[in-house]
């Protein structure tokens, strides 16, 4: 069964989001910048992957770090269900 899930994702600079966001793409997702967490002393750019999926819920980190990992991306948590407020 398809399950909606979130990861939250930070990312080294702006300069990394757009090229993982196109990987993210390919593989059926998106990436939502959370500007709520934006720190103007810091390059860090924090945000949510968002898909379906038929994995198991333990399995969606180590898949979305596939697709980030290769762009700086370190997938920090997820879940099934929407993208929450981070730091909850």
């Amino acid at each position: 069964m398809m399950m909606q899930f979130a990861a939250e994702v930070l990312f080294p600079s702006f300069d990394a989001v757009p090229d993982a966001a196109e990987a993210l793409a390919a593989a059926g997702c998106s990436y939502e910048i959370d500007h709520n967490t934006f720190d103007p002393d810091s390059s860090y750019v924090f945000g949510f992957v968002v898909g379906t999926t038929e994995l198991a819920e333990i399995d969606i980190g180590r898949w979305v770090s596939r697709i980030v990992g290769p762009h700086g991306g370190d997938v920090v948590e997820w879940a099934y269900g929407e993208p929450w407020k981070i730091g909850e």
